[in-house]
């Protein structure tokens, strides 16, 4: 209920910032140029910006610069635009108010939409009171739930899980770690980012761009299924970037939660044989610190299958595909 009753406020100074700006705009018009957002495009981003600044103006951890800029350079990213363009954007409204009032309009219409599915628990089925016992979660990391990357090689901070058996359709998956890395006063930009494939090379995403000056920080990822079908793979990356400059990146307290309807989509008590195998293996990949592959039974072979995994010199945990297994 607080959530809600901030971002109706949030709408209502809203309205009176568009009410102000629309005020003073100077009465001149003119076709639209190339480089200019459409109405559609351009409402869309000012409806995610404004709903960025109210979770930031909430949260006062978010008022370092470094994490408005990732903020909205993700924001920007997400709709295939830019920083200059925007700016380009926003000049040519605030000189143009007819086509101003139509973006503040359909901005509007954005952001209430998006109230009515907050008010509705579409983001976060799991704390609706009329379905509270039918969701349950199951973490799906079978991995260390700690890595630590000496000097780290593009894809050392990469993992995935491929087991189709593990996921259904309209599932929710929420990824939380602890992360530092260290590096020069200014390290190059990065990002993680998690994916969710389907049959066909179908794939949702979600991509943050991490602070330049990074601190030991936590992170929580949510990202939902498709209602229509199943997931056949998630993974991801913990850091992205150009890693000259990076000395050393640790990960802790990795969780991979998956929250599902236990009456649709009731679990199989294959699937927690599975994990419970799974983390058998890694656990005891986890320990050899050589480059040898262990040794596995043709059973632990082909639960390998659900999580790539090879050995490097100064990377404690690695996930790729081994010779053997490809």
């Amino acid at each position: 209920m607080r959530r809600k009753r901030k971002l109706q406020t949030q709408i209502v100074i809203m309205h009176k910032f568009f009410y102000l700006l629309f005020s003073v705009l100077l009465l001149t018009a003119c076709d639209q140029p190339i480089n200019v957002l459409d109405v559609n495009d351009m409402a869309a981003v000012l409806a995610d910006i404004h709903i960025a600044e109210a979770a930031m103006n909430n949260q006062i951890s978010y008022a370092n610069s470094d994490v408005k800029r990732a903020y909205y350079e993700g924001i920007f990213e997400k709709h295939g635009t830019s920083h200059s363009t925007f700016t380009k954007s926003v000049d040519w409204y605030s000189r143009n108010p007819k086509y101003f009032e139509e973006v503040y309009t359909k901005t509007l219409e954005i952001i209430t939409e998006k109230q009515e599915k907050v008010n509705n628990y579409a983001y976060h089925p799991e704390l609706n009171p009329a379905f509270l016992n039918l969701i349950d979660s199951l973490d799906l990391w079978v991995r260390s739930p700690k890595i630590v990357v000496k000097s780290p090689v593009a894809d050392s901070l990469y993992f995935e899980l491929n087991d189709a058996q593990f996921f259904c359709a309209g599932d929710k998956y929420v990824w939380r770690f602890l992360q530092h890395v260290e590096g020069f006063d200014t390290l190059p930009q990065s990002k993680l980012k998690i994916v969710i494939e389907y049959p066909h090379q179908i794939c949702d995403s979600v991509v943050y761009a991490l602070p330049d000056k990074q601190t030991h920080l936590r992170y929580t990822v949510r990202l939902k299924a498709r209602d229509s079908i199943a997931p056949q793979r998630i993974f991801g990356w913990f850091y992205t970037a150009s890693l000259d400059s990076v000395r050393r990146v640790s990960v802790d307290s990795i969780s991979l939660v998956r929250f599902y309807n236990k009456e649709t989509h009731p679990l199989d008590s294959a699937v927690l044989h599975k994990l419970k195998a799974l983390r058998k293996v890694h656990s005891r990949l986890s320990e050899t610190t050589d480059t040898t592959v262990v040794t596995t039974s043709s059973d632990e072979q082909k639960l390998h299958k659900a999580v790539s995994i090879k050995r490097a010199d100064g990377i404690r945990l690695r996930s790729t595909k081994s010779k053997r297994q490809q």
